[in-house]
């Protein structure tokens, strides 16, 4: 009887630049199935070099190490999680927060992106008319379409 740790999971969604938003929430749960979320979330610190290493503990080595390998399995995730044309913008980063970040900056927007972007969304919806030729489907799509 195989166990549920035996279970391995289908690859993560390739992103080519469009629906950040399904793309993102897919890679959360892919992440976090692999207990990698966390390293994504709250960032990688490299050790530090020099007399501070020699100091360490063991437990403190083997810590440094399970972080440096989750944040690098992350990583690979994320680079292998999007289309050829959109690894240029990531490949530059060492640290599995970083691409993520970029990502979300960049697809996503800032703050201020996001509450204009809703703003116009709203106003779409309330101005979203039917109109005596139109027909229902017609309307039905254009509706779908602010919603989505």
């Amino acid at each position: 009887m195989a166990s549920s740790s035996n279970v391995s999971l289908p690859s993560p969604s390739i992103f080519g630049g469009e629906e950040n938003d399904f793309w993102s929430a897919r890679m959360k749960t892919y992440l976090r199935a692999y207990d990698l979320w966390d390293t994504v979330v709250n960032g990688y610190t490299p050790p530090v070099e020099g007399n501070e290493v020699e100091d360490l503990t063991v437990q403190q080595i083997k810590k440094q190490k399970e972080d440096s390998t989750k944040n690098f399995k992350a990583l690979s995730f994320l680079h292998s999680a999007v289309e050829p044309s959109l690894f240029p913008r990531i490949v530059g980063a060492s640290i599995a927060k970083e691409a993520w970040e970029t990502f979300q900056e960049k697809f996503q927007g800032s703050e201020r992106v996001r509450a204009i972007r809703l703003l116009n969304l709203r106003r779409d919806f309330h101005n979203l008319k039917m109109k005596d030729s139109e027909a229902v489907k017609e309307y039905v799509s254009k509706l779908m379409k602010v919603v989505n």
